[in-house]
């Protein structure tokens, strides 16, 4: 393939990167002039608007040519990106001198290499998955020195949140419309449950500056975060006879953590093999790499505030660890597309002269 034709490739992919057919074209084309790299930030933005990029190579239907791109695209991929937490852990190792194991044997389920099996049964967590960890469905507040604070916090954070949606604060969906994962289909784009984010995508929402003592109170707790941004934190609405489906969460090294703000009676969440109820006031922390699964059966809204804390048996090392290979992973995520942009701009400089 002519530099030009690649060039026309990929230029196409940017316009419509949802098409699977010129992502697994773009891709190839890249890898076949040596751009490792660029191949795999253009299969993976690809594979983030059409999962079939991954996939056409398990559709027996599928043209066979078809089926070896996306073969060599998806290994190509779990490969640069299971060599990333490597390098990751390595520049975290020789930055810090210390030893981080438990978190160099970590798996990215659906991007590493080797995937190994989940140890403990009805845990699968999505994205990272630390086998050596301890697997505990729910962990006791003892374990975790902050609670007690933020429990005292409940009725300042409950009255800041019915005094905004009082004022029309706007809540969103939690599943968005456009998502097409199965099991979502009564709770996609509907308000049965909904969510106002004070931080998103370890971002602050301009939502934030309306709980001003919310954010005070969660200053105070040892929140999971990525470049030193919260991961999330987010009021969650359940409508009266809204079900969460039973699903997984993304990683067992972070556990979620609930403060019950209005609990209506015949409010249950499932986790793993046994059920809980809320109790106002009282912090709920779980495993969600854990099936789970939750009910409102009042008549009434339930709503409880989420974040996101570290798993208590990691070191402060290995959450510092953890967060570092985080935010490497995230940084070249978040550059990808500027990455091929650039390629663009200096291939086209040079077909020009």
């Amino acid at each position: 393939m002519s530099h030009v034709e690649c060039v026309n490739l990929v230029s196409t992919f940017l316009e419509q990167p949802g098409n699977a057919r010129n992502a697994l074209l773009a891709g190839s084309a890249l890898f076949d002039a040596g751009e490792t790299e660029l191949a795999v930030a253009l299969w993976t933005l690809g594979d983030d608007a059409n999962a079939l990029v991954r996939r056409i190579k398990d559709r027996s239907e599928s043209p066979l040519e078809g089926r070896e791109r996306s073969r060599r695209a998806d290994y190509e991929l779990c490969r640069f990106l299971t060599d990333l937490h490597a390098g990751a852990v390595d520049s975290f190792e020789a930055k810090t001198a210390t030893q981080v194991d438990r978190v160099r044997h970590a798996v990215w389920p659906m991007t590493h290499v080797e995937q190994g099996e989940f140890r403990t049964p009805m845990q699968r967590p999505l994205i990272f998955y630390m086998p050596d960890l301890p697997a505990n469905p729910v962990e006791p507040n003892d374990a975790f020195d902050w609670v007690a604070a933020l429990q005292a916090s409940t009725d300042v954070i409950r009255q800041e949140y019915v005094a905004s949606v009082d004022n029309g604060a706007d809540d969103q969906p939690y599943v968005p419309a456009a998502t097409n994962a199965q099991g979502w289909e009564r709770l996609r784009g509907s308000h049965d449950w909904s969510a106002i984010h004070l931080f998103q995508d370890a971002k602050a929402t301009p939502m934030l500056g309306r709980y001003p003592e919310t954010a005070k109170a969660l200053a105070a707790v040892d929140m999971a975060r990525i470049d030193g941004v919260p991961m999330e934190a987010f009021f969650s609405r359940l409508k009266p006879g809204a079900h969460i489906p039973a699903h997984f969460g993304l990683t067992n090294s972070r556990l979620t953590v609930h403060l019950p703000l209005i609990v209506p009676n015949d409010c249950e969440i499932r986790v793993g093999a046994d059920i809980y109820q809320w109790r106002r006031g009282e912090v709920f922390a779980f495993d969600d790499s854990f099936e789970h699964e939750a009910w409102n059966r009042s008549d009434a809204d339930r709503v409880v505030l989420i974040f996101e804390t570290h798993h208590p048996d990691l070191s402060m090392d290995e959450r510092a660890a953890i967060e570092h290979v985080f935010t490497v992973r995230q940084r070249w995520l978040d550059g990808r597309r500027a990455k091929l942009v650039e390629w663009l701009v200096k291939a086209g400089a040079t077909t020009e002269q």
